[in-house]
Order: structure tokens, then sequence, then C-alpha cells
């Protein structure tokens, strides 16, 4: 069952963050919802595109083995950071 990589455009005190996720679900859709559920954890969520930056975007599908590789489990989100990704893609 592959994942994803997706990225979440968070807003707090005016200033625009990404944060990155690994999302262990096959279908985009619901893997961009659990990261989006992540992220607003922490901080809210951009309403629109901020400087032609999408508020949810998924950056690459990852493979089973990709997934075994790192440990990421079916159903699991693992929160990236805000640095970009490079080994996750």
């Amino acid at each position: 069952m592959p994942g994803w990589v997706i990225a979440v455009l968070t807003e707090a005190d005016g200033a625009s963050r990404r944060l990155f996720f690994a999302v262990g679900f096959p279908d985009q859709g619901q893997a961009e919802w659990r990261a989006l559920d992540a992220a607003a954890a922490d901080a809210p969520v951009a309403s629109g595109p901020r400087g032609g930056v999408e508020p949810v975007q998924a950056l690459s599908v990852l493979s089973d083995a990709a997934m075994r590789r790192r440990g990421l489990l079916a159903g699991e989100v693992r929160a990236l950071g805000e640095a970009w990704p490079r080994n996750w893609l």
C-alpha cells in the first residue's frame, strides 16, 4: 500500500510556513486531509494560496518499499518538519 508526502501551508502571527508530512494512506485525497488535520493541530492552515503555493499539496507518492525502509506504517501520519523532505522524495 503506497503512501504520500504532503506539504501543508500554515499561518501564525502573520507569517506563512510550510509543514511536511509522510502519510501512510494510498488515497491521495485522504492523505491530504490527514496531513491537514495534523497541521491544524500545530497552527491555523492558510485559507488560500500564498505566493503561488497551494495550502495543501501532494509532493510525491511513497512506494511500499520506501515506506518499509523508513518505518512508516499504514495509516500513520508522521510530521517531517519545515525543511524540504529531500530524503523522502
